[in-house]
């Protein structure tokens, strides 16, 4: 299995933090959208995603962690919301995480997440295999994890969680510039984080350089397809 660079992960997350993220505003909407619909009353509220942007005035007890946090976490929950946070430790080891997730639930309790999902990024991952066997003659992973939608869904019913809803929302967010677009998924860990090492080439850069500022010439942005789900769950 490719590593992760969790350490560089995390330095990036802070480099990067910016509210205007367009990936993170978007799948905050999506979590607002599905909070709309629940009808138990969420008292106490466990957040470990500081990217997650909704109305917590309803609750009377928010918590916003870290999520590497959740097993130290002091006290138990109505409802557990993240953002993007989960989708590298759900990729690393998605029952050890689910079964930290159990142990700070209440009974009746809301497990609400996005991920984006392995059908995200396509013609953004082609661009770059393109521009990778030019110059490097092989490709390499540059974007990612994604994850498996059926997996996770069969890992909540593995763990006894009950009443397991996916919701699927294709995205295309359109960037004005590449180092934009670099910006948002770094943020995220979804860039440049499996441990895969290749020599640097100046024709490289160039050539990327080169392709993507013709794409914003031509097309004004440029356009990045990702599929994001949206689960809920309860204990």
């Amino acid at each position: 299995m490719n590593e992760f660079n969790l350490k560089k992960r995390n330095a990036r997350r802070k480099a990067y933090f910016d509210k205007n993220n367009l990936l993170a505003k978007n799948g905050s909407d999506l979590i607002s959208d599905k909070l709309k619909f629940i009808s138990k009353k969420i008292e106490n509220c466990l957040i470990p995603d500081q990217d997650l942007y909704i109305d917590v005035s309803n609750f009377n007890n928010v918590k916003i962690i870290n999520v590497n946090e959740i097993n130290v976490v002091e006290g138990k929950f109505d409802a557990v919301l993240s953002n993007f946070s989960l989708q590298i430790p759900l990729f690393l080891n998605s029952n050890d995480l689910f079964n930290k997730i159990l142990a700070k639930l209440n009974d009746n309790s809301l497990l609400c997440f996005n991920t984006i999902t392995s059908n995200s990024m396509r013609t953004l991952q082609n661009i770059f295999f393109e521009i990778d066997e030019k110059i490097f003659d092989g490709v390499y992973k540059r974007f990612g994890p994604f994850l498996d939608t059926s997996k996770l869904i069969e890992d909540l019913n593995n763990k006894k969680f009950q009443d397991v809803v996916v919701g699927i929302d294709t995205l295309e967010i359109n960037y004005s510039s590449l180092s934009n677009l670099r910006s948002d998924f770094r943020k995220f860990g979804i860039s440049n984080y499996y441990n895969e090492k290749y020599k640097f080439k100046k024709d490289f850069l160039s050539l990327t350089n080169n392709i993507f500022s013709k794409l914003v010439e031509n097309h004004k942005y440029i356009p990045l397809e990702i599929e994001i789900a949206t689960f809920t769950s309860w204990k």
